[in-house]
């Protein structure tokens, strides 16, 4: 009877102790998955700027919107139909030698 109480007590004392272990680990963990949740929606965040900037330039870099800037810098446009072309034989000097 003495020896059947003696690993009660044991049994008990160690499912305490895992039991206390147990709510200390938890109680430090805590903190570092509030801070995971938090760099979650930050990262969630910057993702949705992300998007929002890539479309932003797909918008500015239209054509219009291109030629617009370059009329406000005074640039010079040059079409294609007033450029020449010269075409380079392919002969080197040292072969006409």
């Amino acid at each position: 009877m003495i020896q059947k109480n003696h690993i009660y007590f044991i049994l008990c004392t160690a499912s305490i102790v895992l039991s206390i272990t147990a709510l200390i680990l938890n109680i430090k963990t805590v903190p570092l998955i509030k801070k995971q949740h938090l760099i979650t929606k930050q990262i969630q965040i910057l993702k949705e700027k992300n998007q929002h900037l890539h479309y932003k330039i797909q918008k500015e870099s239209t054509f219009e919107n291109i030629e617009k800037k370059a009329q406000a810098l005074n640039m010079v446009y040059l079409p294609s139909k007033k450029i020449k072309h010269i075409y380079l034989s392919k002969k080197t000097p040292a072969d006409e030698k």
